[in-house]
């Protein structure tokens, strides 16, 4: 279970980074100025919550598993 969880942490960083950098260049920052783009905060906005539904499903299922070995 180590492993997965460890897999996922970094699967979900990975997500995290892309979704950062795809905002980060789709604003325009790396130009030198700042644009509202919405589907750039779109992004932004799906991968936080992807890089931390994915973390959280991990602590879930471990957790889960876990209770079903204590007993």
């Amino acid at each position: 279970m180590k492993r997965l969880k460890n897999g996922v942490t970094l699967a979900a960083f990975l997500v995290m980074i892309i979704c950062v950098y795809s905002f980060l260049n789709g604003n325009g920052v790396f130009k030198g100025k700042f644009e509202n783009d919405f589907i750039a905060w779109y992004i932004l906005a799906k991968g936080v919550f992807c890089s931390i539904a994915l973390y959280l499903l991990v602590c879930i299922i471990e957790t889960n598993i876990g209770n079903k070995n204590d007993s």
